[in-house]
């Protein structure tokens, strides 16, 4: 009976350290808003995929609205985005929305998603096939 409870015990602080500290391993393969349109999984924790003798980055688009405020607001959560005033890109973007394209080749790439993912003006995060 007491080696029960200190192995419950145990598991209890295991799981509590866990939850405390800066391990996010559910956090880091997986997509936090049902906007980001690929998985996660198919990259590595530097946001390559591939062989490993050809690893890439994947590159995203979405839409954003054609406002110089919401452009300063995703360049500043997103450094690698590119924006085009005049391309609809295959996510479709209207007259009035600029297409935003960036890539998983950075630090922290999948906070950046779900930051960009947070933003109510973005409504979906799908990836970029260059064709």
């Amino acid at each position: 009976m007491r080696v029960r409870t200190v192995l419950l015990l145990s598991l209890v602080i295991l799981l509590q350290g866990c939850a405390s500290s800066n391990w996010r391993a559910a956090h880091w393969f997986s997509n936090k808003s049902d906007k980001i349109q690929f998985d996660l999984n198919q990259l590595n924790s530097d946001g390559l995929q591939g062989p490993s003798d050809g690893l890439r980055t994947l590159s995203y688009e979405f839409c954003i609205p054609d406002d110089i405020n919401a452009v300063d607001q995703v360049m500043a959560i997103d450094p690698t985005l590119v924006v085009y005033k005049h391309s609809r890109g295959r996510v479709q973007c209207s007259e009035k929305e600029y297409l935003a394209i960036g890539h998983t080749g950075q630090r922290n790439y999948q906070d950046i998603l779900n930051k960009l993912a947070n933003l109510n003006y973005v409504k979906s995060i799908q990836e970029a096939l260059f064709e």
